[in-house]
């Protein structure tokens, strides 16, 4: 398996397959996506953003590792 095929939990720091969005050893998110959901005014916005990102480079919106308490 190619280095880029892989990811690195940012709390256990296990790595993970590329596919896997949750880490198989503490469940933590492995991609850090922005949490804003869709809803009757807004589409939603479900970019990916660096991991040392507490909101979301597109909308603003607080992202996942942030709500977890990740980062």
């Amino acid at each position: 398996m190619a280095k880029d095929e892989l990811q690195q939990c940012v709390r256990c720091k296990y790595v993970a397959d590329k596919e896997d969005n949750y880490c198989i050893r503490c469940g933590a998110p492995l991609k850090n996506k922005c949490t804003k959901e869709k809803t009757l005014l807004h589409k939603g916005c479900y970019k990916v953003n660096k991991p040392d990102a507490k909101y979301c480079s597109g909308c603003g919106t607080e992202t996942i590792f942030s709500e977890w308490g990740l980062i």
